[in-house]
């Protein structure tokens, strides 16, 4: 008898943010049936995925995702204890970046909100918000033009702050902002960046559940991984 799960059960169960199940669903990667407007997976598809993904290895702590995610965009990571450095090298060139991305989930907790369509500009101009997904496509010369959204990287500790100065509203639809909460040790790898690496937002990209940019994100990792 089947059990259904709804796309945030499943999520929960399997330490991805929503975004990413929908990603799969989306991709065929994740058998689901839509039911009443609302997509449902399978308990037992989810039990199963979560056991093999626990075989993959656990997650990177958000300062080890971090600091993965620029040596797989190119960027200096010099701060960084050598032997962590040296692990991190390691794994990245014996995995690659596709087959470490559910180790990488740590890197953010998302948070949906609607704002007010005059307010996205001054969001995205905002210094303690770090574009990431269609918001930084073209800082990193991805052929996907953004809509009337914004997301992005925001400090744990300047969420309330961020979130009270732009009059935004949690959403659990409509929403037209995501915020990535990355926690305080982690942020010294995003402190002076106004767009996230590369290999973040290929990563945000290619787990959305809009089809089009899921598309442009897996093109991106796969050229970024050859």
């Amino acid at each position: 008898m089947m059990e259904p799960l709804s796309i945030p059960e499943a999520a929960e169960l399997l330490q991805l943010s929503p975004g990413r199940v929908h990603a799969l669903v989306a991709a065929g990667r994740m058998p689901a049936m839509k039911v009443g407007g609302r997509w449902l997976v399978e308990r037992s598809e989810v039990e199963r995925r979560w056991r093999a993904e626990r075989l993959r290895g656990r997650p990177f702590a958000p300062h080890n995702a971090w600091a993965l995610l620029c040596l797989a965009s190119g960027e200096s990571v010099e701060a960084l204890d050598p032997s962590v450095r040296s692990r991190l090298r390691k794994a990245l060139a014996i995995e690659g970046l596709e087959q470490l991305a559910p180790r990488l989930v740590r890197r953010g907790d998302s948070r949906h909100f609607a704002a007010h369509r005059g307010e996205i500009p001054y969001l995205l101009e905002d210094p303690r918000f770090v574009a990431s997904g269609a918001s930084a496509a073209a800082a990193h010369g991805i052929d996907l033009i953004p809509g009337q959204e914004a997301d992005g990287y925001v400090r744990a500790d300047t969420e309330q702050e961020f979130v009270a100065d732009h009059a935004l509203e949690p959403a659990a639809s409509g929403a037209n902002v995501r915020l990535r909460i990355v926690p305080d040790s982690a942020w010294r790898f995003l402190a002076e960046a106004r767009v996230a690496p590369s290999a973040a937002v290929i990563l945000d990209l290619a787990e959305e559940a809009d089809p089009r940019s899921s598309a442009a994100g897996r093109e991106a990792l796969r050229a970024l991984s050859s």
